[in-house]
């Protein structure tokens, strides 16, 4: 974000312009704003940097006319800060600015999605949909998915769990975004399921790369029959085998699992029942459980659980399930 030469405090000034001038354009990511704010407060010279050229942006937008000196048509607050910091900065902050406009029309031209859509899935339904380039998207219970496709890629910002089926396109590669993490892929069929703390992905056919956008878990590629499993709160995650064939096996109704250790599972129910599930006894949350649930009927698996386990459910009056020891 600079150049040879540079005087530090111009160098800080553009970069603060690029920023803002990125964080308003489409393809800006979650990973992208983790690196904003890690930019940010790296140091405080950034902070008030991108600070003073928010408020100079301000200004411009309500700046009064010509005959009006800045500082009359300012209010007491904007005098106060640019009276300190105006005369010392005047020519670099101006010149950022003219940047930012530059950066801005840039992006406002180039970032404009061909395609775009946004689907939610409701409690208690699944919303199976058709992208333009004939890629498959099923969103599990109560999961939401912004599309929008570009010349030179496609991507899908994902909230909750989905199974996608993508039509291969090499000049356009298909990313997921999941929080801070990233999913890549040109065409295949696989499972992204964000938990509280945790994120799930599965391949069914093909390679998928995944990226957790954590600096404790690396990149990994996985292939057909293969999954990863990343707990940020361990900051740990754990490549498994899995049989093809269960692969979203929600998608039938019928949910599938094979070791999945409790808490997961309930974090898992938690969608299909609508309201928390929550597990009150650590010494089982590793528990492995194998079986079959109707993700229709949560509650069936919920009162069978004491016949398999040590342990006693509970709901309060607004919904929410507490699992707990004996």
């Amino acid at each position: 974000m600079s150049r040879p030469g540079e005087h530090p405090v111009q160098q800080i000034d553009e970069q603060a312009a690029e920023w803002f001038a990125r964080r308003r354009g489409e393809r800006f990511s979650q990973a992208d704003e983790s690196q904003f704010q890690a930019w940010l407060q790296s140091s405080d010279a950034h902070t008030q940097a991108y600070a003073d050229l928010e408020l100079i942006w301000r200004d411009m937008d309500s700046m009064a006319p010509p005959q009006q000196s800045p500082v009359e048509a300012a209010s007491a607050n904007n005098i106060v800060h640019l009276r300190r910091r105006w005369p010392q900065r005047f020519s670099a902050i101006a010149a950022s600015v003219v940047l930012l406009a530059g950066l801005l029309a840039v992006t406002l031209l180039v970032e404009r999605p061909e395609y775009q859509l946004t689907v939610q899935a409701e409690a208690g339904e699944l919303q199976a949909l058709v992208l333009a380039d004939g890629s498959q998207v099923t969103l599990n219970m109560g999961s939401s998915a912004q599309v929008r496709y570009f010349d030179d890629r496609r991507e899908v910002s994902l909230q909750g769990e989905a199974f996608f089926a993508v039509a291969r396109d090499a000049t356009r590669p298909f990313v997921i975004q999941v929080g801070s993490a990233e999913v890549r892929v040109l065409g295949t069929r696989f499972n992204v399921r964000q938990g509280a703390d945790t994120l799930d992905v599965a391949v069914e056919h093909g390679k998928v790369a995944v990226n957790a956008g954590s600096p404790r878990m690396p990149a990994v590629l996985l292939s057909m029959g293969e999954s990863v499993h990343a707990d940020y709160r361990l900051g740990q995650q754990q490549m498994r085998p899995i049989a093809a064939d269960t692969v979203a096996s929600w998608r039938s109704g019928q949910l599938m699992f094979q070791q999945r250790p409790l808490a997961q599972l309930l974090d898992e129910l938690s969608r299909y029942l609508g309201k928390p599930v929550l597990l009150n006894a650590n010494a089982l949350a590793d528990y492995p459980l194998s079986g079959s649930l109707d993700i229709y009927r949560p509650q069936d698996f919920l009162a069978s659980l004491p016949l398999l386990l040590p342990v006693q459910v509970s709901s309060a009056d607004d919904g929410s399930v507490t699992v707990e020891a004996r």
